[in-house]
């Protein structure tokens, strides 16, 4: 498995859930950790919970769908750390909708996140990696992506996009030496099911899709995962 000591990691969404189960295995592993996410107290509670690792933890509060807050926040981790090797596009939102009556604020707010963030965030790091002729884009999908379901068609779609997206740069990238892998999980227990009645008891943890997502960019040099799904086996 590829030494991922020193590297320096971006994830965004990063105050919760996956992205703060992502940060702690990083650091684990020695990378230096941006951590991106709207939540100013709740990124700093992340990194109070990274201080026995040793690790640089940087906390960028970020809105990834506000192109001039990407453009400062990825200009401020480039000047604090020089370079970056690994981002992981984990800030996501999604919610219940009935197609028939759901606003475009809702349907905005789905995509802008889900997409458009993903967009920008890959957009800032791009340059950087086609210059060193290296670097790892991980995306945080879904399996409903792939297949969707009646209850949340919206958010369905926008992971159905982000697949697409992942796709195209995966190939336009290809000849820069730049990676780009989706990992998508079935339902994980985070806050992404609060306020639903819903037993979470058999769902995938943060911990465990964090761990994909290092096993994704720990492989080999000329290996790349394009896409790995995750299902709970309980």
């Amino acid at each position: 498995m590829k030494d991922l000591k020193n590297k320096v990691v971006v994830i965004t969404g990063a105050s919760s859930g996956i992205g703060s189960a992502a940060a702690l295995q990083f650091a684990e592993r020695g990378c230096k950790v941006a951590l991106l996410s709207r939540g100013v107290e709740k990124l700093s509670a992340v990194a109070d919970s990274l201080k026995n690792t040793d690790a640089e933890i940087l906390c960028i509060p970020t809105d990834v769908t506000d192109e001039a807050s990407v453009k400062n926040g990825f200009a401020e981790i480039l000047k604090e750390f020089g370079q970056i090797d690994i981002l992981v596009n984990n800030a996501g939102v999604g919610f219940a909708t009935d197609l028939s009556t759901c606003s475009l604020e809702d349907f905005r707010t789905i995509m802008d996140t889900n997409i458009t963030g993903v967009f920008l965030c890959a957009r800032a790091v791009l340059p950087g990696m086609k210059a060193q002729k290296r670097g790892h884009i991980v995306n945080v999908s879904s399996v409903v992506g792939k297949v969707a379901n009646p209850g949340a068609p919206l958010y369905c779609a926008s992971k159905h996009g982000l697949n697409g997206y992942n796709s195209g740069l995966q190939q336009q990238v290809a000849k820069d030496g730049v990676l780009v892998s989706a990992v998508s999980p079935s339902a994980v227990d985070t806050a992404y099911w609060d306020g639903r009645e819903v037993d979470r008891s058999k769902f995938l943890k943060a911990e465990e899709v964090a761990a994909a997502i290092l096993f994704v960019v720990s492989q080999p040099d000329g290996v790349l995962i394009k896409d790995i799904d995750l299902t709970a086996q309980r």
